[in-house]
């Protein structure tokens, strides 16, 4: 394969004398090589694989220590430290099964994920595939305690313990994501393309990612880099019979010397989709083209990278109406539509950033600069005039000065954001006035461990927000500031057995839309009116987490309690305007969100390749003024059973999944919301791995087999009576051919 006229003009960059560390890996009960080991340098986001005979090279050294992983599948995941200076290397791995134990990048350090205080999961996407879903939102619903709030099959936004919108902080490979995230309409306008893996901070984590991480973060990571020498090309095809849909995708990675490069694109095209009576949900059609480029180089002591994604969603707005009589049959109808039509909103979201490390005697440096660009445009009744058209330009950057000596580490950081929210001067309306915020926040974190047992990490933060409009007939100017403190405690107790305490706050400024709004949110079927006096959210929590791993499976028990201050929520005052309800913001003086989340794994030693995965949710909130607050997610159930068959031929692997879903009632709702019935849904999915010319995967699957009628709590389109997907197959074919790159 022939490297790309766009490959030479990035790699003119000089690269670095052509010294390198050479290493060995061996069994260590018989000492023979081991082939195929992965052996990554975490910070450098390199990974290379042994040979034949165990051996390893990488192209360079470093200057100073680096933590580096070895993995394979048959035995246990080796860490360790290297110095820096070191040429050779030789390693063995004692037999075993591959741990869970993934690194993570959300805590603001790297660490292994049994090295942090805070409990943080990390899920690889490759794996939350397997179950066929279509969006981001709705594959990491398999983590216990998130949800999914959607308006039909477009758009989608997570949920943390109920917490959503404004409250949940979203990262792409560290950026953060302003998508107009305050409107429940609104899609996060990021695609699966290219992503290698997610980790999810359950609960406040503002001493971390500062304001409005009230409820969690979602971390989101592109997958790695080509292995250096290496070039992979990967050519994907998807297909959903509920959609008639299909999603086309390639992607292109180069990895040579120091320097790398990752190419993607992709675009879905999906009409109305079919519902369990044999109907389709209106207008919920829609289509998407993602970009991505990133490109890295490196040398013995820094790392660089740059990045640039791009998204274009166009969407419809189903059970959007001025009709007064209107049924819920009104939306359901017997012909498949693919063009959009009216209401139809247009989303665009682009992501520029750069990222510097430099390493020196156990220091590092960090330096992330951003640029974000969210395009959004609603057309109502008029093709030719947008009801509403707004542009949200945020600039933001993080520096951050870690020093690590003997079993301390110390991280000094700086955070800040400038935040434009502009109208378009043509468009019918304007939910929100033009306005500018800006972020300012200084942290430190500290960690040490006491023994190979024992850990401990305390974080101090302080937060400034400035929110000004730019409208001389809406006059507003607020000033928010908070302090915020986090402490976790991490003790091991034996080899299988690990506790984490972790007590954090945080801290929310009301948004511009809960004190300006005073306007029609047609995609949200509701006229809203803000307040101007709110004051901030506040929360503390309390995470209680207890990891019991054995060789043969897993268990985990995460009880939580969180006590919140001056919560803001909706309020229908009970009169409408336009036959749309009217509902103002408000605020609850106390509350207490509390609950348990469950998970398990296990395979059986006389049946090793079976797998049964589960989880349960629990999440109740309580107050002395209201009972409940609104969309608050019921009880779930989880479970899953896999079996994988290896074979030595061209067929290479073959997985089957069988899963349910059990959702409880919800009978706790807010005032004149609706509770919802219980309901069970079952996929049904399979893989097939095989070489011929390239690596082919080949997955398909049913989706709802029983085509249960069910219609979820947090469903945007619940109030329509608009049910979920009905029975459905789907098809993906992925096609991925690799080689070294000649010298």
């Amino acid at each position: 394969m022939k490297n790309f006229v766009l490959w030479a003009l990035l790699f003119s960059v000089p690269t670095f004398a052509q010294q390198g560390v050479v290493g060995f890996v061996y069994d260590a009960q018989n000492q023979k090589p081991i082939q195929g080991v992965i052996i990554s340098i975490p910070a450098f986001q390199i990974q290379i694989r042994s040979d034949e005979q165990g051996r390893f090279a990488f192209p360079f050294t470093w200057a100073d220590q680096q933590a580096l992983r070895l993995k394979h599948s048959d035995y246990r995941v080796l860490d360790t430290v290297v110095l820096g200076g070191v040429s050779n290397l030789r390693f063995t791995l004692q037999l075993g099964h591959m741990t869970t134990e993934e690194v993570t990048v959300s805590g603001q350090q790297l660490a292994a994920r049994n090295k942090n205080t805070v409990p943080i999961e990390v899920k690889n996407i490759k794996d939350l595939q397997l179950s066929g879903a279509m969006n981001v939102p709705e594959l990491i619903t398999k983590i216990p305690g998130v949800y999914n709030s959607s308006l039909g099959n477009g758009i989608a936004k997570p949920v943390i313990r109920g917490m959503q919108g404004m409250r949940v902080l979203m990262l792409v490979n560290g950026l953060r994501l302003e998508n107009q995230q305050w409107g429940g309409d609104h899609g996060i306008g990021i695609g699966e393309l290219a992503l290698g893996s997610v980790e999810v901070i359950k609960g406040p984590a503002s001493v971390l990612y500062g304001a409005d991480a009230l409820g969690g973060v979602i971390y989101l990571v592109d997958e790695s880099y080509a292995r250096i020498g290496q070039q992979t090309l990967e050519l994907q095809q998807k297909w959903n019979q509920s959609t008639s849909g299909t999603t086309s995708s390639i992607l292109y990675k180069n990895s040579q010397g120091n320097k790398r490069l990752l190419l993607a694109g992709s675009y879905a095209n999906h009409a109305d989709f079919l519902l369990p009576n044999g109907l389709y949900a209106k207008n919920s059609r829609f289509n998407e083209a993602v970009g991505k480029i990133s490109y890295s180089w490196f040398k013995s002591n820094q790392v660089h990278q740059l990045r640039y994604a791009f998204n274009n969603t166009v969407t419809g707005i189903p059970g959007h109406t001025h009709d007064t009589l209107a049924t819920p049959l009104s939306f359901q109808v017997p012909i498949q539509g693919r063009r959009y039509s009216l209401p139809a909103q247009f989303f665009t979201n682009q992501l520029l950033s750069y990222e510097y490390k430099r390493f020196w005697k156990g220091n590092e440096v960090q330096l992330l600069l951003g640029q974000t660009h969210n395009r959004l445009v609603e057309y109502d009744e008029k093709v030719s005039k947008p009801f509403m058209e707004m542009d949200l330009f945020n600039s933001s950057y993080q520096a951050k000065l870690s020093k690590k000596w003997q079993r301390q580490q110390l991280v000094l950081g700086a955070a800040g954001m400038l935040q434009f929210n502009l109208n378009s001067p043509i468009a019918a309306d304007q939910l929100l006035p033009d306005a500018r915020t800006f972020d300012q926040g200084l942290f430190a974190l500290y960690k040490i461990e006491f023994s190979n047992r024992q850990l401990v990490q305390i974080g101090v933060r302080q937060d400034v927000r400035w929110i000004q409009t730019l409208s001389d007939s809406i006059a507003l100017k607020k000033l928010y500031a908070s302090p915020n403190l986090s402490a976790g405690w991490s003790w091991q107790m034996h080899s299988q057995l690990r506790q984490r305490l972790n007590f954090s706050s945080g801290f929310r400024a009301p948004h511009l839309s809960e004190l300006l709004a005073n306007g029609f949110h047609h995609g949200a079927l509701r006229y809203e009116i803000g307040d101007t006096s709110l004051a901030p959210e506040r929360s503390l929590q309390l995470d209680w987490f207890t990891e019991f791993t054995a060789e043969h499976g897993d268990f985990s028990i995460n009880p939580y309690h969180a006590w919140l201050k001056d919560y803001i929520y909706l309020q229908p005052n009970g009169s409408s305007m336009d036959g749309i309800p009217v509902f103002e913001y408000a605020q609850l003086q106390d509350g207490r969100l509390y609950g348990v989340d469950l998970s398990a794994h296990y395979h059986p030693h006389w049946l090793h390749n079976l797998h049964w995965e589960g989880n349960f949710s629990y999440i109740q909130f309580s107050s002395s003024k209201d009972s409940a607050i609104s969309l608050l997610p019921p009880s779930r159930l989880q479970n899953e059973l896999k079996y994988h068959w290896d074979f030595s031929s061209k067929v290479k692997k073959v997985e089957l999944s069988l899963s349910h879903l059990w959702m409880a009632a919800q009978n706790r709702v807010a005032f004149l919301e609706t509770p919802s019935q219980n309901y069970q849904v079952i996929n049904l999915n399979a893989r097939l791995y095989f070489e011929y010319k390239g690596n082919w995967l080949l997955q398909t699957g049913v989706r709802n087999l029983t085509n249960a009628n069910y219609i979820d709590h947090l469903s945007r389109l619940k109030n329509i009576g608009m049910p979920g997907p009905g029975r459905h197959f789907y098809l993906s074919l992925k096609y991925q051919v690799q080689n070294q790159i000649k010298k």
